[in-house]
């Protein structure tokens, strides 16, 4: 068998800087093509053989860690082109030496950077554990107390050297053992048994209480919910020294296994409540719990509505004066939110501000919001149905007033106001999913902008305009976000009723609006209730809470009495 001569260092350098260009690329692109093929074939055989364990997360971590492999990589490319390239100017100078430097400092660095993120990444293995709880509580332990044996007294020995360990548990199961690594613990394995000994070694990072951002008072508390569960419970625990005071937890989540919390006090809440509670979270089959909308759909059910069924607040204060109503608490862990349910549409009129003020004050305030809640709601309707169709109903000068500004407009009323509360809609969109100091500033600017264009151009006249805006105002007077969000909805489709069918058409809607709230429910509770009787009042003006001797009964608390013999010890 012949074999090919191997070239000479001036052989080689006179091929690289002689030989015809087409043919030299192709002789050096074959090798390199072949290589990634090779590194693709890799991965496809990686992704088989991990595929055939029969588990899709096995399979879909793959794809989780091929960035941070893309990365190493990267970072091997740069030594090994930077380095190339060097050799490549110095080979073509005839500087074989010079080559030779550059490839072995470019080997070498490339060694040492992967020896650096090897042991970077036996450090910092996973974000959930602490590394210096598995070197504290765990290596230091054994080390000190476990002697040679068999690998049975072996494992007995370490089971009872946890003595600085808080959290230890024996486990049999693969799955159970690949669950508590998912928890944050680190686990033991002892070979020749089936055995593996757990050690809870959570990490410690985590977000402290902080003000809230979105319901802040000027009288009231300081402190907000975060993303750790434990520190949650904590803060109720602070606001509510009562042994009364319950927490079940539950897992959610096939993938996730969200710590999800009932929240309720024994001796107040009603148990059907509870129980209700507690069914809708086990008939709960979804991968993952990580966003809002998950714990309001599935806890609240399918019902295709706007308005909200849960109310969700930030404070603490708020959400254990919930659970003094007869309110159920629900706490997701890795939510800085708190849920209360059931709700109605008096406890979403209500605002945290509400207790913080006297109570005349806040009758007034309240009075001022379900006001608001009607003109957000349809003031562009009446707008549009006078100016459309009952022009009769408009002061004579007010009247001439419109006539004359609509003069020069080329649409309609119903297009010039539902062209206006999507424009309004959109920089609101825009405001919120900017950064806090651009959104702002972009939504001032551009409402300002687009109003005044508008109008300068005729797109729109100045009374559509104003109406829109004020309804637009009225709707950020509500002190429940997703409320306000089910109002804008409603407004549209009243606005073009109104366009179609005059006042008419618009009491139709307000009927079909009424209708539709008098048949929600959130965990059998109606959504009207609070006005269903001679509790309006209560719904609308705050009393003295001296005088507030009795809890609402829609809720069907244990003990009705909110003060004096029948308060709870």
């Amino acid at each position: 068998m012949r074999h090919k001569p191997t070239l000479t260092q001036e052989e080689k350098l006179v091929r690289m800087t002689e030989s015809p260009l087409p043919g030299l690329i192709f002789s050096l692109a074959v090798p390199t093509i072949v290589s990634m093929l090779i590194s693709a074939l890799y991965n496809m055989a990686d992704t088989y053989f991990v595929g055939l364990i029969g588990n899709a997360s096995a399979t879909g971590a793959i794809g989780v860690v091929f960035p941070l492999m893309s990365l190493m990589q990267a970072i091997a490319f740069m030594f090994g082109h930077g380095s190339g390239n060097h050799m490549s100017r110095s080979l073509g100078a005839g500087d074989v030496d010079d080559a030779e430097k550059y490839a072995s400092t470019g080997f070498f660095s490339a060694l040492a950077t992967g020896i650096l993120i090897c042991v970077l990444g036996l450090l910092f293995l996973d974000g959930l554990t602490s590394g210096g709880d598995i070197a504290e509580q765990v290596l230091k332990p054994l080390m000190e107390t476990v002697t040679p044996g068999s690998i049975q007294e072996v494992l007995t020995q370490a089971e009872r050297a946890r003595v600085y360990c808080a959290v230890a548990e024996r486990t049999q199961d693969p799955a159970q053992t690949a669950d508590k690594l998912l928890h944050g613990y680190c686990a033991a394995i002892f070979p020749g048994t089936d055995t593996a000994l757990c050690f809870e070694t959570k990490t410690s990072a985590r977000r402290g209480p902080s003000a809230p951002e979105s319901e802040n008072t000027v009288k009231g508390a300081k402190d907000a919910f975060t993303e750790t569960m434990r520190i949650n419970t904590s803060l109720l625990r602070r606001h509510l020294r009562t042994a009364q005071l319950r927490f079940l937890q539950k897992t959610v989540g096939l993938r996730t296994k969200t710590a999800v919390t009932v929240c309720y006090l024994a001796d107040l809440t009603a148990p059907e409540l509870v129980r209700r509670m507690e069914k809708r979270l086990e008939n709960i089959d979804i991968d993952g719990m990580l966003t809002p909308a998950s714990v309001e759909e599935y806890v609240t059910g399918s019902r295709r509505t706007a308005f909200p069924l849960l109310q969700y607040t930030e404070r603490p204060d708020t959400f254990c004066q919930g659970l003094l109503n007869g309110q159920v608490g629900l706490l997701v862990d890795g939510l800085p939110l708190g849920y209360l349910a059931p709700v109605d549409l008096g406890i979403l009129m209500k605002s945290t501000e509400d207790r913080a003020v006297d109570y005349l004050s806040a009758s007034c305030l309240r009075v001022l919001r379900y006001l608001a809640l009607l003109a957000a709601l349809l003031l562009p309707g009446l707008y549009v149905a006078m100016a459309t169709y009952h022009q009769e109903m408009i002061p004579t000068k007010l009247l001439l007033a419109i006539i004359e500004s609509k003069r020069e407009v080329p649409f309609d009323t119903v297009f010039e106001v539902v062209g206006l509360l999507a424009a309004f809609e959109l920089l609101q969109e825009a405001g919120l999913h900017l950064p806090q100091a651009i959104g702002t500033a972009v939504s001032i600017i551009g409402g300002l902008v687009v109003g005044t264009t508008a109008v300068d151009a005729r797109l729109v006249s100045p009374a559509a305009l104003i109406v829109t805006a004020s309804a637009g105002i009225c709707g950020f007077t509500l002190p429940s976000r997703d409320l306000s969000d089910a109002v804008r909805i409603w407004r549209f489709a009243l606005a073009i009723l109104a366009g179609a069918g005059g006042l008419f058409a618009l009491t139709a809607g307000g009927i079909a609006l009424l209708i539709h709230l008098s048949g929600l429910t959130s965990l059998d509770v109606s959504y009207l209730a609070p006005f269903s009787d001679a509790r309006a009042r209560r719904a609308v003006l705050r009393p003295l809470l001296v005088r507030q001797k009795w809890r609402d009964t829609a809720l069907h608390p244990q003990d009705l009495k909110n003060q004096g013999d029948g308060h709870a010890q």
